[in-house]
């Protein structure tokens, strides 16, 4: 996922921008600013979004809700958000226990070297790692929905590029062109093996 990295040098930060109650313009603009952060990717599902869809600013802990600040803000997909297991983890979320504690997956790169993925779904490198595993339960990676969404795109993209018989370079200008196919952007990557940096990686923030 790469989505969940936070930086201090984030926009949002440099403003003091936080989520209030009852100020939609507020929430607007914080909401606008972390999707142009997350590259107008949905932070948990790397969705692309698109136009019409439900866009919400999601308190990754929400015991922390009004109370927080841009380390605990991500813009996610309404129906995905809800997917997520806040009841199960409440009390160690609470207690700043497990991954809500070590915030690991923040920090560049430690994403990837703890979670995977590996044959449609997300699992964890080290199967002893029981924050990078309660951490993909919590998000609930690998959804039945979800799977099979990421499933169904992953499989509709191999297939254009095969009867097309696009190489990369044609692959890269087709996804420049229709960035809305670019949901489930790891999955895409591993599965086509292309480098698709160039559409998540940004030169400021």
């Amino acid at each position: 996922m790469k989505f969940l990295g936070k930086t201090n040098t984030s926009k949002i930060l440099a403003e003091g921008l936080t989520y209030q109650k009852n100020k939609a313009d507020n929430n607007r603009k914080l909401r606008e600013m972390l999707i142009a952060e997350q590259m107008n990717f949905c932070a948990y599902t790397e969705q692309y979004f698109k136009n019409l869809d439900s866009v919400e600013v999601e308190h990754f802990n929400s015991s922390k809700k009004y109370n927080d600040d841009y380390y605990n803000y991500y813009a996610a997909l309404r129906k995905p958000n809800q997917y997520k297991k806040d009841q199960k983890y409440k009390d160690k979320a609470a207690a700043g226990k497990s991954f809500f504690g070590s915030l690991f997956f923040q920090k560049k790169g430690a994403f990837n070297s703890r979670i995977e993925y590996v044959d449609g779904i997300y699992e964890e490198t080290d199967l002893k790692d029981s924050e990078a595993k309660e951490l993909i339960d919590f998000l609930n990676l690998n959804n039945e929905l979800l799977f099979k969404d990421r499933q169904n795109h992953v499989s509709r993209m191999k297939n254009i590029f095969k009867i097309a018989k696009y190489d990369k370079d044609n692959i890269l200008d087709y996804f420049r062109k229709h960035k809305e196919e670019l949901s489930f952007i790891t999955a895409l990557e591993i599965e086509l093996d292309i480098d698709l940096s160039e559409f998540y990686t940004k030169t400021d923030t």
